[in-house]
């Protein structure tokens, strides 16, 4: 991918394992023109919101709250159709005792917080109240009854002591046979309209690299993470990204326009409209 000297394409990084379809390989070292900024996704929403990321997989509430600011690349997400493994609520007692209390959540997402505050809102018909922490996830799941864990820390998760899980992509696949979309990959739209040429040679390359790792996910586990599949949490990785789904189809539109919905009745979003794509050949429409 070719890119002016003059204009660097600040490109955003998920840190967690599920971005690695992605990532792996597709930058060279020091590659001109291009900066990849990691962080985790409330901080990468901020970038961008803050014009100091040009493009990134974005949460996808992050989207619907700021529409106006971005444009999203066709069929690329990270999503799934039931069980995520890595977007958990874990609890001290079944979901069924927890309504009316406090549970703690990450400050490091957006999709998920709101995902929970859904299903606990509208499928159980709970009413709880939500506590946004930094401290470690060991720290947290002591000091609260329930409390979210995502990200690796949820994927890896292992304790001495007992506690229930449960996912909450496949809670909302229960729920409404749908499949839900954690993370749109958004430009910001003055960078969109400005380097059309870039945005479309990025995404191009983008594609190319994740139908690559996905074609062989056994190595991309061992090379990207020197990870072999005699360590005991090889076939955990292995199973999560060989589930989960990283394109935008028709039925995870579905999912997602039905997430936006509830956001909005939940008065944390402003009203859906219509996604505004990039057009890969050079034009936003």
């Amino acid at each position: 991918m070719k890119t002016s000297i003059k204009t660097k394409l600040r490109v955003g990084k998920i840190g967690y394992h599920n971005v690695l379809p992605f990532f792996y390989n597709l930058f060279q070292a020091d590659e001109p023109g291009l900066q990849c900024i990691e962080a985790y996704p409330t901080k990468l929403n901020a970038g961008m919101r803050q014009g100091k990321i040009d493009i990134a997989p974005i949460s996808s509430l992050e989207y619907l709250n700021h529409q106006k600011e971005y444009v999203l690349l066709p069929d690329v997400a990270i999503g799934a159709r039931d069980f995520s493994g890595s977007v958990l609520l874990l609890s001290k007692e079944k979901i069924e005792g927890l309504n009316h209390e406090k549970i703690a959540v990450t400050h490091q997402s957006l999709s998920s917080v709101a995902l929970l505050r859904i299903l606990l809102k509208f499928k159980y018909k709970f009413e709880n109240t939500f506590e946004t922490s930094k401290a470690g996830h060991e720290e947290i799941i002591r000091k609260f009854k329930a409390s979210l864990l995502i990200g690796d820390d949820a994927l890896l998760f292992h304790s001495r002591e007992f506690y229930y899980k449960y996912d909450l992509s496949e809670l909302w696949w229960d729920w409404t046979s749908k499949p839900f979309c954690f993370a749109l990959w958004a430009v910001r739209k003055t960078f969109a309209q400005k380097h059309p040429e870039i945005v479309t040679s990025f995404y191009h390359r983008l594609k190319a690299n994740l139908n690559k790792n996905l074609s062989d996910i056994e190595s991309l586990i061992r090379d990207a993470l020197q990870m072999s599949f005699l360590d005991t949490d090889f076939p955990k990785v292995f199973g999560y990204l060989f589930n989960l789904s990283y394109g935008l189809d028709a039925t995870m539109l579905e999912g997602l326009e039905l997430f936006y919905r509830f956001a909005n009745r939940l008065q944390i979003s402003p009203r859906y409209k219509k996604i505004e794509f990039f057009d890969v050949k050079g034009r936003s429409s």
